[in-house]
């Protein structure tokens, strides 16, 4: 197979959404955690940190940074107000028929 016949991963993922409902549930669920993870590691990498200085710069572990930047589980308030405070980062969050995401400010 040429690389040009490769599929991109978007390509990859919105053909599993459309086939896939348990797929397609997953990837929902777990949408606000990638959003928040993106917007960490960008900061991080903006800022030339590592998982540990940011981490204490926010008064959290590394462990919990890794875990953040996995985006497998979705953070709780608490951890995005920590986030924020330490960083100054701003997460406008909306909590709308069991669904949460972040919106642009």
């Amino acid at each position: 197979m040429k690389r040009s016949e490769l599929k991109t991963s978007q390509q990859v993922i919105g053909d599993a959404s459309r086939h896939d409902p348990v797929f397609r549930a997953e990837w929902d669920r777990t949408a606000f955690a990638r959003e928040v993870a993106l917007r960490i590691v960008a900061y991080r990498t903006e800022n030339q940190l590592t998982q540990t200085a940011l981490a204490r710069k926010v008064g959290m572990t590394q462990s919990v940074i890794a875990r953040l930047e996995s985006g497998d589980q979705p953070p709780s308030i608490a951890t995005l107000v920590k986030l924020s405070k330490g960083t100054g980062m701003e997460f406008d969050v909306k909590i709308s028929r069991g669904a949460v995401e972040i919106v642009a400010a």
